[in-house]
């Protein structure tokens, strides 16, 4: 094991070139993983002066939390340690700096799925990998073995073809977003990650969305999609659509809140943007908020404007984004409810997240000689040059 460099809490890391702060840096973590293992030692010798029942484990969990103030996954992911400790290929592994507590805890849940006449070849594989790749590679390794160990994994009864459990709960906060949890079975999961993919990719090289906010975004396109299929069932009559009731006045100057049915308050912000390109219908209000008349439904933009949008712009016109037509919403630079035209010269294609930053930022768009000009927060107007 790596010699422990001595360096003192309140070490002069500026003194230290870099070389030598790499090599700090290393045997600190040498450290960190020999003290771990240390503390494995001890819970290991708790563990085993036990009957080692549910109610001993129990108390050794909660004897961990209230002395040593760990929480109950870091009480419960030792005493599991402790028991892998018993194997003593881990335990010489562990002492030798070679596994950290991330391997530990792949190596511990692997072998919990592999069968039991296979574990000592799936500990050994594992131990002799960890060496050289870190937790997150080492369960993929581990995940790959026990593929190999059952191909086929277990085969699904009838029951389970003929009715896969799905499952989605939503929950509305007050704010109007969404949250939910949910599970698919495993061919409906594959289709859908294969549809989140391609819409996850990063827009273009500055696009700083994680991959949560991506992978996000693309599920909401996807939503979008859907809520444009012909394919869909009509309720009362009428495809399924959202429905968002606002004063005329409030839409207008941008304040105050809109009403999405069945899910409760929205943003005039959010309310304006949603109705740059969507299927409208006029509803008149009364004084006591009665509706007094309302209108046909009728589409913001036209079919024949968006196909000559698409020929002009080829999909998102925002600079440096790759999104194709069909992912793209179309944008009145001037906005319809202050006088803007549903013309070609006051529309331009972006994608959601660009839509989303042109009714939400600074940014600002006009047509200039038949092509969109985006103008940056804090840039001049192209326009006024």
């Amino acid at each position: 094991m790596t010699a422990i460099l001595d360096v003192p809490a309140d070490a002069e890391w500026w003194r230290l070139d870099e070389g030598a702060l790499w090599e700090a840096g290393e045997q600190i973590e040498a450290r960190r993983r020999a003290d771990y293992v240390r503390l494995v030692d001890v819970v290991a010798e708790l563990w085993g002066r036990s009957a080692r029942s549910k109610d001993d484990l129990s108390a050794i969990v909660a004897g961990l939390m209230a002395k040593w103030r760990v929480t109950r996954s870091e009480a419960k992911d030792l005493v599991r340690h402790a028991e892998l400790f018993q194997r003593a290929g881990i335990r010489r592994a562990a002492h030798e700096g070679v596994l950290s507590k991330q391997h530990l805890t792949v190596i511990d849940k692997t072998l919990a799925e592999a069968p039991e006449g296979d574990r000592d070849r799936v500990e050994a594989e594992l131990v002799e990998k960890a060496a050289g790749f870190d937790g997150a590679t080492l369960r993929t390794m581990g995940q790959r073995i026990l593929q190999l160990l059952d191909q086929d994994g277990k085969a699904p009864d009838d029951r389970e073809l003929a009715e896969p459990k799905r499952e989605l709960h939503l929950a509305s906060r007050k704010d109007g977003s969404v949250v939910f949890r949910g599970k698919v079975d495993p061919e409906t999961g594959a289709t859908w990650a294969a549809l989140i993919d391609p819409l996850a990719k990063p827009t273009s090289a500055g696009d700083t969305r994680t991959t949560a906010e991506r992978q996000g975004d693309a599920l909401a396109e996807i939503i979008e999609m859907a809520s444009a299929s012909e394919d869909l069932p009509a309720a009362g009559g009428e495809r399924p659509h959202l429905a968002l009731t606002m004063s005329l006045k409030d839409f207008q100057e941008q304040r105050g809140t809109g009403d999405v049915e069945g899910m409760g308050p929205m943003d005039a912000a959010s309310v304006r943007r949603i109705g740059c390109d969507s299927k409208v219908m006029r509803v008149v209000l009364g004084a006591k908020s009665e509706p007094l008349d309302i209108g046909r439904a009728s589409r913001t933009i036209p079919n024949q404007i968006r196909r000559a949008l698409i020929i002009r712009d080829k999909g998102c016109a925002f600079p440096g984004c790759l999104r194709r037509p069909r992912q793209c919403h179309a944008h009145h630079a001037v906005h319809w409810a202050q006088g803007g035209p549903t013309s070609l010269d006051n529309l331009v294609l972006v994608c959601g997240m660009h839509h989303r930053l042109m009714h939400h930022s600074r940014w600002t768009v006009q047509v200039v000689e038949g092509r969109p000009q985006f103008t940056a927060p804090g840039q001049a107007n192209p326009a006024t040059e």
